[in-house]
């Protein structure tokens, strides 16, 4: 491949080749492309890195870009929003056509509200992730009830992987820098 050859030519120079695979990894992660060969070449200069067996897991299908996330957290919070609020399987036939008319038109809180409701806590995990803070809208997912946990589950495993991989691949260059 490309990378592979740049990485050859910078052979008897091992910090300019690390760096060159460290930015091509960087880049796969960027487009939220598969790393795995980006990844195996930075394994090939510096099989040591204690992050590289952690990522391998993630190489084969890469992870979700940060815009497809933020394109994503709408609908995750829709989904969180409406698990928080139970069906009563007693109610009656008019309280049944209210709940199917406030299905039809989603009200929730948005932006940075206060409260401890589910509704509240979506509202702030949705600000942290369009702010990029990751590790603030995990920490928010974190405190939901379960039934809201497991209508954001999927959500929150590609933050989970984006911001875990994002920050192995930080520490990779960071050592490469060094090295």
């Amino acid at each position: 491949s490309q990378l592979s050859g740049k990485v050859e030519a910078q052979a008897s120079q091992p910090k300019i080749a690390m760096a060159i695979a460290a930015s091509a990894l960087k880049s796969a992660l960027d487009r939220g492309a598969p790393f795995a060969a980006e990844l195996e070449t930075f394994a090939a200069i510096a099989p040591d890195a204690p992050e590289i067996a952690t990522l391998r897991a993630y190489a084969e299908k890469g992870v979700s870009t940060r815009t497809d996330i933020a394109a994503e957290v709408d609908a995750a919070a829709n989904a969180m929003v409406a698990a928080a609020t139970p069906v009563d399987q007693n109610a009656g036939f008019l309280q049944n056509l209210m709940s199917s008319a406030e299905s039809l038109v989603k009200v929730r809180p948005i932006g940075a509200v206060e409260g401890k409701g589910a509704p509240e806590t979506v509202a702030r995990l949705e600000v942290a992730v369009n702010q990029g803070d990751y590790a603030k809208a995990l920490s928010e997912y974190d405190t939901l009830p379960e039934a809201v946990k497991s209508a954001g589950a999927d959500f929150a495993g590609k933050l989970k992987a984006r911001l875990e991989v994002e920050k192995l691949i930080d520490s990779l260059i960071a050592g490469a820098m060094k090295a």
